[in-house]
């Protein structure tokens, strides 16, 4: 021991200097520029900004964002090398089933979940109710066949959201943990609607001949069991039921949480591939995309006053929930209803999914920024956002027209 004394004296001496010199490295500019009463302020001001700028970009929903738009450059940069088709039928006959398979799987019983689900049930209720009026308000009540599809098509696809890929990194920064396993039990009557009741709406919305012609084939069980997407249906909601987890499913289970986790990189990448900036469809879609916000952010104001929502975390989460980009299965079903010849248009579903992200994104980071002052305004935001629209399908009502004869 008092061989020991001066070996741990000369250690804890140490440690001490090396403690101390490490604030004596970072504090000298600022120290030093407060000791000459406050010279160089416009450097003290500029290396602020920075270090905001830099915690700002370190944020996780920022990181995401950077990550998927890099994803995205790097698709418009290999367009001529990659098959947007084949990117397209990896990602709706793979990648999407795989998705709707663990989200099934992991539904789960809790205490909070018939307020919650019924809270969701109402947003799903209104965004159905939203995407109905913009497409009947931008494409008109008559038309020809074409002018029917996009109406049809619109109205199902803006009706959906996807929250996973799109609001819960931000409701997790912004709102914290618990808010997002909120957002996640409002989000189960979508997936409900999604996965459950959308063929069923595609199907009675189809063209009149197209539903003669179903009623005549009559049902096949067998050729709707080797649809990937209805068989991953099938098989979540018997997980489910069941009670087994994906984890308890050894590498099979891992396999099928590895296929969801890629639908986002290889969704962005397709958007890079097939996605032009300057396209015909591109006014058309803001257009649509821009009323689906507006009406549906004037439905949130309303429900946070009917329903008394005051804790300011919860009021920012159900926004970002609301912001949410377009679903990717409603994509795939649509797909599919257009390849059997129900009237509807693929193109124009992805062109609005596509779309969908991007104005996602900015919105839900436009209430991060805002956060309390955002959500309290959002009528004006709604009403802003209305009035875009309508400015943008004006400018473009003879381009939109002719794309649509």
């Amino acid at each position: 021991m008092l061989c020991a004394g001066p070996t741990a004296a000369r250690r804890a001496a140490l440690a001490a200097l090396l403690l101390c010199a490490v604030p004596a490295r970072a504090a000298p500019r600022g120290a030093a520029l407060r000791a000459r009463g406050g010279a160089n302020t416009p450097a003290l001001a500029a290396a602020g900004a920075l270090g905001a700028a830099r915690e700002a970009l370190s944020r996780a929903p920022v990181q995401k964002c950077l990550e998927l738009g890099t994803i995205a450059a790097f698709g418009a940069l290999t367009r001529e090398r990659l098959d947007g088709r084949a990117l397209t039928d990896l990602l709706l006959r793979a990648l999407v089933p795989a998705l709707v398979l663990a989200s099934l799987a992991a539904t789960e019983a809790s205490r909070d979940l018939a307020r919650y689900c019924a809270a969701g049930g109402a947003l799903v209720l209104w965004q159905f109710a939203a995407a109905h009026v913009a497409a009947r308000a931008l494409l008109g009540g008559g038309g020809g066949a074409a002018r029917a599809a996009a109406r049809r098509t619109a109205s199902v696809q803006l009706g959906t959201m996807s929250p996973a890929v799109s609001s819960f990194a931000f409701i997790r920064e912004f709102a914290g943990t618990e808010r997002t396993g909120h957002a996640a039990l409002a989000d189960l009557p979508n997936k409900a609607y999604a996965l459950l009741l959308l063929p069923l709406v595609l199907a009675l919305r189809a063209e009149p001949a197209a539903r003669v012609a179903m009623r005549a084939r009559g049902a096949h069980a067998r050729g709707a069991l080797a649809d990937p997407l209805n068989a991953a249906i099938v098989a979540g909601l018997a997980l489910a039921a069941c009670g087994v987890r994906l984890e308890g499913l050894s590498f099979v289970g891992a396999a099928v949480r590895s296929l969801a986790s890629a639908q986002a990189p290889v969704l962005f990448l397709l958007v890079g591939v097939r996605w032009h900036v300057a396209g015909a469809r591109r006014p058309l879609v803001l257009a649509l995309l821009l009323a689906r916000h507006g009406l549906v952010a004037l439905g949130a104001a309303a429900f946070f006053r009917v329903a008394r929502v005051r804790d300011e975390s919860a009021r920012l989460a159900a926004v970002l929930l609301s912001q949410a980009a377009s679903s990717l299965i409603a994509l795939g079903h649509i797909d599919r209803a257009a390849r059997a010849g129900l009237g509807y248009d693929a193109e124009l579903a992805f062109e609005i999914v596509a779309l969908s992200f991007p104005l996602s994104i900015a919105l839900n980071a436009a209430a991060c920024v805002g956060g309390a002052r955002y959500v309290a305004n959002l009528p004006a935001v709604g009403g802003g956002l209305l009035a875009a629209s309508a400015a943008v399908h004006a400018a473009s009502r003879r381009r939109i027209n002719a794309l649509l004869l």
